[in-house]
């Protein structure tokens, strides 16, 4: 995959590069164990950024890694992404000790997450969403964390940011409630005008969860079961919204599709911070 380099203080830009090309080459190896899982479409290249060219000259999204067209853009620096994750802890120790040591795998499940998006399993171009795939949105977020999770980080990382995004969610319902999950978005930029780290990410944690829970549940750990389900869904022409189609599918007890926010609970309308 080709890469540029793009920063509006070049004094990063030897740390940019040197940086991002060690995330190009897990990215390069990532590639190869997807390929085994599905057939997706490369990408044209990557663009490595500085924080401020991500986030303000080629979009006004807070988040510095996002998909543009057919070309991934990250800015690439561990520290960065320490800066962004440890805004969101609030001292929650086991969350605030994984942060401080992000590594390059770390960022490069970032940038595996964008190429993930590219898999051809999913029902349509990401960026092309319309009112159903908005509806749906959840469960390709979900899907593009955990796959590259399982493939990149060591069982006991994976266990262990697993761990940590649980314990944030639940620092977080009391801000942004527990609406369901094909909301997706609503407490962030997307659905609204929080621009905050915490706001954006609450979601991802919550879809990513469900998708870890359905897998090791009902799928005996193997993500292409949940795959086939989900292709299911999208070749039978489905009526119903995915959530409602896993939870019959999988037979899950309503008890349990409510605690997953796969099913309305009273008030669970999304709550905005102040």
């Amino acid at each position: 995959m080709e890469y540029a380099v793009s920063v509006t203080d070049t004094s990063y830009t030897t740390e940019i590069e040197q940086s991002g090309r060690l995330v190009l080459d897990k990215l390069q190896q990532f590639s190869y164990s997807l390929e085994n899982l599905t057939t997706f479409k490369c990408p044209r290249g990557i663009i490595f950024h500085d924080l401020k060219s991500a986030t303000k000259l080629y979009s006004t999204i807070p988040l510095p890694a996002y998909t543009s067209r057919d070309l991934i853009h990250i800015n690439p620096l561990p520290d960065t992404w320490k800066g962004i994750f440890l805004s969101t802890t609030r001292n929650l120790s086991i969350a605030d000790q994984y942060y401080r040591n992000l590594s390059i795998d770390d960022i490069a499940v970032i940038a595996a997450h964008e190429l993930t998006h590219h898999a051809d399993f999913f029902h349509s171009e990401f960026e092309d969403w319309d009112e159903a795939g908005v509806e749906n949105m959840w469960f390709e977020e979900g899907m593009c964390f955990y796959i590259p999770r399982k493939l990149i980080l060591s069982s006991e990382k994976f266990d262990e940011i697993m761990e940590v995004e649980r314990r944030l969610i639940e620092i977080y319902i009391e801000d942004f409630g527990e609406y369901t999950i094909d909301l997706f978005g609503e407490s962030g930029y997307r659905g609204g005008d929080d621009f905050s780290y915490s706001a954006a990410f609450y979601d991802y944690w919550r879809s990513t969860l469900i998708v870890h829970f359905l897998i090791e549940k009902y799928c005996n750990g193997e993500v292409k079961k949940l795959i086939a389900a989900y292709r299911k869904w999208v070749d039978e022409h489905v009526e119903t919204n995915l959530q409602t189609f896993f939870i019959n599918h999988f037979q899950i007890s309503r008890d349990e599709a409510e605690e997953l926010w796969m099913l309305p609970l009273p008030d669970s309308r999304p709550k905005k911070s102040p």
